[in-house]
């Protein structure tokens, strides 16, 4: 049994990692919220409240605690407005784990990472070597994290994963916009025609390739997606027929549909900054042949499989106010109103 640090244990992918690794390990789940209720061997875990920015608490629990493996979940939000903050805890928060797991001897420090560090249109799948086009903040700063853990002193084994947008059974978030669009029998809005693909991983997915990369030595970084990636239009309307809707995918041209965005979020109808505009209307697909080899590793889900389950379950159990899961936090859904009111 080995002894695991996960941070950002409250946010969803932190929760599924303690969930899915409890089961045979001793699991600090670290959270600077208050912890959420674990569903899952609750004996295993004990839930710890830090500010990874805070390096005098966190060091006070690396030296109560002998531990084995950090895995990095807790960032600061893509939407987070604060530039400060988003690098006290992406970054410098990074590199206090990273220089107390060097002084209390930790094995190895796995990482979450994230497509943002890709913002501009690709036609060809992207490989690890490609250089960050990062304009936002949030995707500059986690393309740093990754740079100061490959170079870092820390002399246990790194991982680092490359992950696009992750989605969970239960996973909503955003995906609650297109979800209330099919719920409500509206048509699904997109901005340009559709052709663009966007490449998503299913969480289950991921976590094997986090329990496959723990045997590995040295210093590594990994792109992870699904395969087989389809238009975006074609795979919001496969999730159409399978809700048996009869309404169809709405298109809006490209330029004026990123101003009316834009103009919406200033209005807090919708929550979508910079980087959700552009990853909206661009193909951002990752090359995966480095991890299957490497970890013998390959998806499960594709991208529609995903949105099908997450959908089917979200009819299921969204309005079931005893599960506190953090994976059901959802966006702001002002434009299903609007929408509804002028039945489009």
């Amino acid at each position: 049994m080995s002894v695991i640090l996960i941070t950002g244990s409250s946010g969803f992918l932190g929760e599924e990692i303690v969930n899915f690794f409890s089961k045979e390990n001793l699991i600090y789940a670290l959270d600077r919220d208050t912890p959420i209720d674990f569903q899952q061997n609750p004996e295993n875990i004990k839930k710890i409240i830090c500010d990874i920015g805070d390096r005098d608490i966190l060091e006070s629990i690396f030296n109560e605690n002998k531990i084995d493996i950090i895995i990095h979940s807790a960032a600061e939000l893509l939407s987070a407005k604060n530039p400060k903050k988003l690098w006290k805890t992406n970054y410098y928060g990074t590199k206090n784990l990273l220089d107390l797991a060097k002084k209390y001897s930790v094995k190895k420090f796995i990482f979450t990472s994230t497509s943002a560090i890709f913002e501009k249109n690709y036609d060809l799948p992207i490989n690890e070597k490609e250089p960050s086009s990062a304009i936002d903040e949030y995707g500059k700063s986690k393309h740093a994290a990754e740079n100061l853990i490959l170079n870092h002193a820390f002399n246990g084994s790194c991982i680092i994963f490359r992950c696009p947008l992750i989605i969970g059974k239960k996973r909503l978030d955003k995906l609650a916009i297109l979800f209330e669009m099919i719920r409500n029998n509206l048509n699904i809005w997109i901005i340009g025609n559709g052709s663009n693909r966007i490449q998503f991983i299913y969480s289950l997915d991921l976590l094997i390739a986090i329990q496959k990369s723990i045997k590995l030595q040295g210093k590594h970084l990994f792109n992870i997606g699904s395969d087989n990636v389809e238009s975006l239009n074609s795979t919001f309307q496969k999730v159409l027929n399978h809700a048996k809707s009869n309404k169809k995918i709405m298109k809006f041209p490209k330029i004026p549909g990123l101003i009316l965005l834009k103009f919406l979020n200033i209005l807090g109808i919708l929550s979508f900054g910079p980087y959700h505009q552009r990853f909206l209307i661009s193909n951002s697909v990752f090359n995966t042949n480095k991890i299957k080899s490497s970890l013998d590793w390959k998806p499960t889900y594709s991208n529609e499989k995903m949105l099908i389950e997450c959908y089917d379950n979200y009819l299921k159990s969204f309005l079931d106010k005893k599960d506190k899961s953090s994976s059901k936090k959802v966006t702001n859904l002002k434009i299903i109103s609007i929408l509804k009111f002028f039945n489009l």
